[in-house]
Formats: C-alpha cells, structure tokens, sequence
C-alpha cells in the first residue's frame, strides 16, 4: 500500500502489537519435562501432573500477578521512620497486601512444608523444587524467606533428633519446626537468617554481635520463655525481616556461635487485659535501597536484649549455620533457572505473535526466523544443562536425607547411573556441589535472561506492570542478586577451592571420579557420544592431576575457572545421560552444542553447531510447535 492510500495511526487506531500469552509452563517447558523424566520415577511423575499442573496455571492468573504489581508498587517501609509521635522507637515494618497474599499463597502451596512432608521418599526434594521452579517468575521475592525457612527447618529437625537436646530448648525448637512447615497460614512461620554485619559480606569472623549467658523472665513466645540468652549487636543485610523467628550468628566466649531467636515476644499478663507483643529487642536502622528485589524487606537491625536459644554447641557457628547455607544455596539455584524458565516462556511466547521484516517485501513470524531460532536455541541449550545441573544436585540433597539411601531396579540408562555409589560418596559429592552450584547456575543464569529480555527489543526493556505476567525487567532485575547472596562468584570459587585442597579433598575428588565413570560408562549399546566421554574423562584427569599437584596458593588466582570447569564437566556428563536416556535428536544437538562450546569434545566428530530452522525450533519448542496450549513439550 502507497503512503497516499495510507491512514495516519493515532493513539487509538492503526497497528497494536498482539500481546503474547505464555503457556503452563509445567507442560510448555520442554527441559522441565526433561528434568521430570530424568529425575522422577515415572509413578512419581503421575501422582504430582496433576497438582503441578494445575499449580503452573494458578501461578499465571490474574489475581497472582495483581498480587506481584501491588507487592512491586507498595514498597515495604517503616512506619514513622521506626518511631512513634512521641519519639520513642517503634521498628513497625509495614508490607503491602500483595506481598502478604503470595506469603499465604506459597505457604498453602506447601512451597516449603513437602519437603518435610516426605510423601515421595528419595523425589520429595525434586518435587518440592519442580514447584519452587515454577512459582518463581509469579512469586515477587517470597521465595527468599521460604529459603530460610527451609534451611532453619532442616536446622531445627537435626537437633530434635538429637538426644542432648535439653528439654527446655526441645520444646521450643519443635513449636517452631512445626510452624515452620506448616501449609496453615495463621499457624506458619517464615525465618530469617542474619549473618552478615558492617566488617564483612560472607567473612563472619569479624563478628561483632555478642550472645552473653544471662537467663530471665521478660517474655514468652508461643506460651514459651524466650531463651536465656542475651544478645546485641548489628547486622548489616537482613532479608525477610517480616519473619517470625531468625537464625543467627554471634559470639560467645568460646568462640562464633548459632542462635534461634523469635522477632516478637509477648509480655508477661497478670490482667485480664488483651495480651501485648513487642518486638524481641529487635529494632530496624533503616531498610536497604535495592536494584531489585524491591518488594522484599532487607534491613539493617540493632539487637539489643535480644532473647534467644543456642543451637548446638558454643563456638561451632559455621558448621551449624552451613546446614541452612546448602538449602539456600539450592534455592539460588532453583531461583536461577526459575527465572530463566520464565524469561524464555516470555521470549518464545513473544516470537509466536510478532512479525518481522524478512527482506524484499517479505515478512515471517519471529518463530520462523532463522536468525531468531538460532539464537533462542542457544539460550534454551544453556537453559537446560543448567536445569539438569540444578536438579542433580536437589536430587542428591534428596537422597542424604533419607534414613536409607535407596536401591534402584531400573535399567543403566535410567537416573540409577547418576546416582554415587554410597552415603559416604554423596556427602562428599556435595560438599563441593552446593558451592559449584550456586556460583555457577546463577552466574550464567543472569546473562541468559538478559538474551531472554533482548529477544523482545525495547518491550523487554519496560516495566510493563500493566501486563505483568511479560515483565520480564521485573524478573532480571530480581535475578541479578542471586550470584550476589548467600556467597558471591568468588567467594564460592575460594569455598571450593578450599575444599579440594583441604583435609578431605583427596576424598572428594575420587568422590568425583568415580562418579564421572560409572555416569559415563553404564550407557546401552554403542553411543555417539563415545569420542566425548573420551574426552571429558580426559579433561577430567588433567584438571584433578592439576589439583593434587599444585598448592592451594598457586591455585587461588584461578580459582573461579577451577569452579566453572567442573561445573562444566558435570553438565556435559549430565548432558550425555540424559540424551542417551531416550536418544532424542533435539536433546542430542543440545548435548553435542555445549561439549564443542565448553571444549569437552575436541574429536571433530560433532555436529555442525548452527543447525537448521527446524531442529533449532525442535529445540526450543519441543513437539508443542503448532499444538494447542493443553499439550505438552517435549524435546
């Protein structure tokens, strides 16, 4: 049409982008399924459909993204700047409606309470992260207190089984556990974790909040005397601050220290007056300006005559703390590939609806670009060794959970190749997992969603709270924390380090080898991956040859290409169990592209790594390509 022939648009009238729809991801996904076979029993699969199903639509409703706008919009603050008309200190946090409504919503949900709940054995954690996975893009930041409510949880359920336990402190911690893993939201309690103060981000040794034995009666919690500890101090970063109850950290004579303490206490009635609560001697300074994650509180706190319990033994600080450490590590990590889950349901629902210029006159839909698929296909490869990275490493903390870890009558191309040979194994597998883990998925996960928001040109760029559900700025924005807390990219590659070159690390590196080879060598039949199993083994050997040799000094500079390194040596391995699991041409070039990219293969037998239109749309959209919603995507 000539320009003449033409009408001028106006704000009403001419062209308006269709807005894309995303898709249940609990089916649209295509290496979430992938995840769920490799990881699950296929009765185990059949049992959850149905709740994750129907969980992936509510997630995408409008009243949950009406609650995300409203927690996004109404910023936490404290009410008079933490003091009343008068002066005197109040600390009030005030949170929006939203942020209350997700609260009870996940909790409802059981975002943490399954994993407690142990209704699938050696899965429930799996199960219990698939969900988390999901919720992530539609859940505004209440995955951060549910993280340290799952790791005080653990914390609490470890020392319960303990017979030291004192009475007192038994009965306190086990009203707390069963609070927090609970799905009853007038009943549940979220935790926090406060570790970090003004001297040091991870570096706790400089602690300067002191816990000092003083018992006394100024207050109950739950009908329960508060503790008879004393403590004060400051700490510096303290997320979740709406919580009932904390985990933290403070010194005592006989050196760092972990403590329960709850945030409120009620006071002592003799009337028949309605009782008071106050806090715990827990005061807010002020509440942290953040790039993201705005509608989560994070604050600096003055503690003064906090009243709490010690957990486990005076000076034993950081073994205890580490328990909760490792959950929310894992909890990164699920935050991570969440979010990357969701900017590319975003990108690939986008390239469904929007045309584009193809030259000479020609238009096509983004989908049908070369071009496009091509690069959405990388971002969906780079997704999926991430996802199976993410769920090895929950399915293992699955399994150290167990009384017994269990024994499986599967064939050798199931996940039973996967699976160390022992306990013993599996917890030194993960004392360099969870760190490996962390650093890595959220690392690299960061610069994925970015390419996710870029797939939709400036619209990705905006804040589009007026349609929430493709606010992909919102998400990426939250994302860009998570390679920051619970342990930055280099003080996770120095954890690691610290490990292999410790007191057990010739135990974790045969830990590792023998499971790169039984992972690697349990294949059916000839594979086509025969070359690259080769030459990761080989890969392998040189780089623990290079950790035996070479003193943790000369190591230290390389540390953070030490960590990345094995973590893509386990992906490749993971890669090649799941393609030899069903053998699946998409799921194959996926496999093959991240060898070549990761210098894993160096055979020259590999494919080309563009590939074409249709294995790149394969790739990113499974079999769900032209097929309604209700379908599911596999590769």
């Amino acid at each position: 049409m000539s320009s003449t022939q033409r009408k001028p648009s106006t704000g009403n009238d001419g062209f308006f982008q269709t807005a894309p729809s995303i898709r249940n991801q609990f089916y649209d996904d295509v290496s979430f399924q992938r995840v769920m076979d490799l990881f699950l029993p296929k009765s185990v699969i059949e049992s959850i459909t149905p709740e994750l199903a129907n969980f992936g639509d509510e997630i995408l409703s409008k009243r949950i993204f009406d609650w995300v706008t409203d927690a996004e919009r109404n910023v936490p603050y404290v009410r008079g700047g933490g003091r009343d008309a008068f002066g005197r200190r109040t600390s009030e946090l005030v949170v929006s409606e939203g942020w209350r409504k997700l609260q009870n919503f996940g909790i409802e949900s059981g975002i943490v309470a399954i994993g407690y709940e142990q209704k699938y054995s050696e899965s429930t954690r799996v199960v219990q992260m698939l969900k988390n996975h999901l919720w992530t893009g539609s859940n505004a930041n209440v995955a951060c207190p549910s993280a340290m409510t799952d790791g005080a949880a653990r914390l609490l359920k470890t020392h319960l089984f303990s017979t030291q336990l004192e009475p007192a402190s038994r009965r306190v911690f086990q009203d707390a556990y069963d609070r927090l893993i609970s799905r009853d939201p007038q009943k549940a309690w979220t935790s926090g974790q406060w570790m970090t103060e003004r001297g040091g981000g991870s570096d706790v040794s400089g602690t300067e909040t002191i816990a000092t034995w003083a018992p006394s009666n100024d207050g109950f919690v739950s009908n329960l005397p508060l503790g008879p500890w004393r403590i004060d101090g400051f700490k510096w970063f303290s997320s979740a601050t709406d919580s009932s109850m904390t985990v933290l950290l403070a010194q005592t004579p006989k050196g760092l220290s972990t403590f329960f303490a709850p945030i409120y206490r009620t006071l002592p009635n003799t009337s028949a007056s309605p009782i008071e609560k106050e806090s715990n001697g827990i005061f807010i300074q002020r509440l942290k300006n953040k790039f993201g994650t705005k509608s989560l509180p994070t604050a600096e706190l003055e503690l003064s005559n906090t009243r709490g319990y010690l957990i486990g033994k005076e000076g034993q600080g950081i073994q205890e703390i580490s328990a909760i450490l490792n959950i929310t590590r894992i909890y990164s990590a699920i935050s991570a590939v969440g979010s990357l889950g969701r900017g590319l349901a975003i990108a690939k629902s986008f390239a469904r609806v929007r045309e584009v210029g193809a030259g000479k006159g020609k238009r096509l839909m983004l989908k049908d670009s070369p071009l496009h698929m091509n690069t959405m296909a990388k971002i969906a490869g780079q997704y999926h060794s991430l996802n199976v990275f993410t769920f090895f490493g929950t399915w293992l903390l699955g399994i150290s959970e167990q009384d017994q870890i269990p024994a499986h009558s599967e064939p050798p191309s199931s996940r039973a190749r996967l699976q160390p040979d022992g306990p013993a194994d599996i917890q030194l597998l993960l004392r360099v997992l969870f760190p490996v883990l962390k650093a890595s998925v959220c690392k690299r996960s960061i610069h994925a969603l970015q390419e996710c928001m870029e797939a939709l040109g400036g619209i990705g760029y905006l804040d589009n709270t007026e349609n929430e559900s493709i606010n992909i700025a919102r998400i990426y924005r939250d994302c860009c924390v998570l390679s920051i807390w619970e342990g930055t990219t280099d003080v996770l590659a120095s954890d690691t380090l610290r490990v292999l070159s410790g007191r057990i690390g010739n135990d974790v590196l045969n830990a590792l080898d023998r499971w790169i080879s039984k992972a690697l060598g349990n294949s059916v039949g000839p594979s086509p991956f025969a070359s690259a199993k080769r030459d990761i083994t080989t890969t392998w050997g040189t780089l623990k040859d290079r950790l035996r040799k070479e003193s943790h000094e000369k190591l230290l500079p390389s540390a953070r290409d030490i960590l990345f390194q094995i973590s893509d040596i386990i992906m490749g391995v993971l890669l090649i169990a799941d393609s030899e699991n069903d053998k699946n041409p998409a799921a194959m070039e996926v496999c093959f592209r991240f060898l070549e990219e990761h210098a894993l293969a160096r055979s020259g037998a590999l494919r080309n790594l563009e590939g074409g239109l249709k294995l790149n749309q394969q790739i990113v959209y499974g079999d769900s390509m032209e097929k309604p919603f209700a379908n599911q995507s596999k590769l």
